[in-house]
């Protein structure tokens, strides 16, 4: 497959050790963080978790356990409710040291493996575990004595207080700053140059390329395909390939940080790409769950997912809003397109993005 998205998913790209500091005490449905007053505004949250916390001071290990209790769009007998879930306790343990003024945890497994990694946080007192921490999104490698950075981590500030019996990480997003780092060319994004390859027999869509910025590769399509332009803007162009004309227009695209303090991201995608009466329209558009979607008018387009709660019952929990009809819009792309259409790859898997 041809797509690698490890730049796109830089915004929150970590390590595997970093990934299980970002998203301690997590349930599986959710990606990191979570917010008791969630459901008092539909505003943006931020994230604040609390644990109880145990500290062997002889083998530097530290052990927390944390309630994932959160509220949740339930389904019930057909019907849906936005109430307090738990999914049970989760207990986790690391193993700490101390370089120079820097704090460093090391997970341990559940067999007492510690990982390869240990995850760094500056800004506490030298010496001393008590006290705040400020999460630099860096992994310490003792073995190459090397330090690994997660690229972006410009819209989060995470902060670790741990004092005697309890741990806090608390996390704060940069709304604002996020959506002010978009791409705001369409025409010059990845999703282009997909659609331009697409018409060409290439099938493989990647719908949030949109946002990513990719002119070195549409400008080097339109040569290499002697693309010729009758019209450009930053969302829609017309354009000849092959001797057929081409109009492709974005009438929407938004891509905003989830209102659950997870700091994962909300997209929708709209576009039309026609030639003479032909018109094949893209519908994307994915939320993560809030409580204004919690609505049983919103059933077809719920993704759920079946979890067992805290008390051991099997429960229905409704996770996202999801429209997509991809797989429709590469059917009318192959009708238009100047060569046959060959797939490359399984197409947006969104679960994994």
């Amino acid at each position: 497959m041809r797509h690698d998205h490890t730049a796109y998913n830089k915004k929150f790209a970590t390590s595997v050790s970093l990934a299980l500091f970002l998203c301690i005490g997590a349930a599986s449905l959710t990606a990191c963080g979570d917010d008791s007053s969630s459901s008092a505004s539909n505003e943006p949250t931020n994230a604040y978790e609390t644990s109880t916390l145990e500290v062997d001071e002889k083998n530097h290990t530290l052990t927390w356990t944390t309630d994932n209790a959160k509220e949740m769009c339930v389904l019930e007998g057909g019907n849906f409710s936005w109430k307090t879930v738990s999914l049970g306790s989760t207990t986790q343990s690391a193993k700490y040291e101390f370089r120079g003024d820097t704090l460093v945890l090391y997970p341990l497994d559940n067999n007492g493996k510690q990982d390869t990694y240990g995850h760094m946080y500056v800004g506490g007192e030298a010496g001393k575990l008590y006290g705040t921490w400020k999460d630099i999104f860096c992994d310490y490698d003792p073995q190459e004595k090397a330090t690994y950075c997660a690229q972006g981590a410009a819209f989060a500030v995470r902060t670790l207080t741990l004092s005697k019996g309890k741990r806090t990480l608390e996390t704060e997003y940069d709304f604002e700053g996020y959506d002010a780092s978009k791409n705001e060319n369409l025409i010059l994004s990845e999703l282009t140059a997909d659609l331009f390859r697409a018409l060409k027999g290439t099938m493989e869509l990647y719908i949030p390329g949109a946002f990513l910025n990719d002119s070195a590769r549409v400008k080097s399509l339109i040569q290499e395909y002697k693309i010729s332009t009758s019209s450009q803007t930053k969302t829609s162009i017309g354009f000849k390939m092959d001797g057929k004309e081409y109009s492709l227009k974005y009438t929407e695209a938004e891509e905003t940080l989830a209102k659950d303090g997870s700091g994962r991201l909300n997209r929708v995608v709209k576009l039309s790409l026609s030639s003479g009466k032909t018109v094949c329209s893209l519908d994307f558009e994915r939320a993560f769950m809030e409580k204004d979607l919690c609505k049983a008018e919103n059933k077809a387009f719920l993704d759920t997912e079946k979890e067992i709660d805290g008390d051991g019952n099997n429960i229905e929990l409704a996770v996202a809003y999801l429209v997509n009809n991809q797989a429709d819009f590469e059917k009318c792309i192959a009708t238009i397109a100047t060569a046959p259409s060959s797939s490359e790859d399984e197409g947006y898997n969104d679960e994994l993005n």
